[in-house]
């Protein structure tokens, strides 16, 4: 019996000592696991922000687009009474933003990416309409441009909306002016280009033309 409180006694420091070094690697493993929690949190935070901002100004330049309708002053921007476009299409390059997308959901990280390709889509939509418009007005090819940018635009002030929801950060109007914003401005435009396209489809009695939008691009109602 002796022997065996002589062999118990030997193993109690050997098992403290496992208990310790296994209670140290716990207590490290969850310090990490808390320190990799809270830089997810500040990355995520800084990613909305900065990416939210590139956003707003993407649809800014949706605005100037949905409202370019080829002329300047009251007339045709080009030479020759033709009409031709006076501001340049919005560019979005997200890998060019230096943050860990990876911290994003995938749903959300993959639908800020993806919006290069969804102007992409577009242009080569409003490319398409424009080989075979007519001059001088370029009618078809301005309404394309404007309406797919409305809608498209009103895509991304959702996009934005929902990126800084999801740091529980509030949304503010791009607005200079409390009656107007950038998203109602595009609303309205929006509904404007409707109006106007079913108004000449009722003169002519004919089926539209030049009004396919991509099923993804500019989908908002």
């Amino acid at each position: 019996m002796g022997g065996d409180w002589t062999v118990l006694n030997s193993l109690i420091p050997a098992i403290s000592g496992l208990g310790g070094v296994a209670l140290g690697g716990w207590l490290t493993s969850r310090r990490e696991v808390g320190q990799e929690e809270r830089r997810k949190v500040r990355e995520t935070y800084y990613l909305a922000v900065l990416v939210s901002t590139h956003l707003d100004r993407f649809v800014s330049e949706c605005v100037s687009v949905a409202f370019d309708d080829g002329t300047s002053m009251g007339q045709p921007a080009g030479g020759d009474g033709q009409y031709e476009t006076t501001v340049t299409t919005p560019h979005f390059d997200p890998l060019s933003i230096e943050v860990d997308w990876k911290v994003l959901p995938q749903d959300l990280m993959h639908a800020i990416l993806r919006l290069p390709y969804k102007v992409e889509s577009l242009n080569r939509h409003i490319s398409a309409v424009g080989e075979f418009d007519d001059p001088p007005d370029y009618a078809e090819f301005f309404w394309a441009r404007q309406y797919g940018y409305a809608g498209l635009g009103l895509d991304v002030v959702q996009l934005s909306r929902t990126l800084l929801s999801h740091v529980g950060l509030r949304p503010e109007p791009m607005s200079f002016d409390k009656d107007w914003s950038a998203e109602r401005g595009l609303r309205d435009r929006k509904a404007v280009l409707e109006e106007a396209r079913a108004a000449s489809q009722a003169r002519c009695g004919t089926g539209l033309t030049g009004d396919f939008v991509p099923s993804d691009v500019g989908s908002e109602k």
